[in-house]
């Protein structure tokens, strides 16, 4: 993306074209979220309303073009796929369920690897806790934990070391999982040094000095 301001440049550019093909349609969504160049939308609409939007759009701008997936069942944003499910019939709530694309091949790092143990055990509980967050169905979830614990041993990880990372990702703690955290951070002095799997402790070490 070139510099570092690159990103946010490109969102703020984003949301002034989007402002205004929205201002500008007859058809309006009843729910526009983006991220980056994902966009998430709800309609009231009728199919050919929607893509008659889309050419709207696609007209805006030389460079900016808009591609989409319409459907009345589902549609994938990032690594969710959104859909109606029991709820929806019951409650007019969607559900979510973790999206994986056609070429994931879930080549997790191999516990052999040389990595620190750190990580490894890092990578467990983040695809975890993505799991959990990306699960509205209890059932569901379970279910994927149970396939994610299978891969896991596939790629050389324990039983004992995967349950004793996954027991503490429970499918009650959801919300709060789902809350945004705000860590203080504290100003440190990094030391940065090669890792081998030969080498001591070297945290340790400086602390205990």
């Amino acid at each position: 993306m070139g510099t570092k301001m690159a990103v946010a440049f490109a969102n703020i550019f984003m949301a002034s074209v989007e402002t205004e093909i929205i201002s500008l349609s007859k058809t309006k969504p009843l729910e526009w979220k983006r991220y980056i160049d994902d966009i998430f939308s709800l309609w009231n609409a009728d199919k050919k309303e929607i893509e008659d939007f889309i050419v709207l759009a696609n007209r805006h701008h030389l460079t900016i073009k808009f591609t989409a997936e319409i459907s009345n069942k589902e549609v994938n944003f990032l690594d969710t796929t959104v859909y109606k499910g029991e709820r929806f019939r019951d409650q007019g709530i969607l559900d979510v369920r973790t999206h994986f694309k056609p070429t994931e091949t879930f080549q997790y790092t191999h516990f052999s690897s040389c990595h620190p143990v750190g990580v490894k055990k890092g990578l467990i509980k983040g695809e975890a806790l993505r799991l959990l967050r990306t699960k509205s169905s209890e059932k569901s979830f379970y279910e994927n934990i149970s396939n994610f614990k299978t891969r896991l041993r596939a790629r050389g990880y324990s039983h004992n070391l995967i349950e004793k990372i996954i027991s503490k990702v429970k499918y009650t703690e959801r919300k709060s999982a789902l809350q945004q955290t705000y860590k203080v951070r504290k100003k440190i002095l990094p030391f940065v040094t090669r890792y081998h799997p030969a080498l001591p402790n070297l945290k340790n070490i400086l602390i205990s000095k």
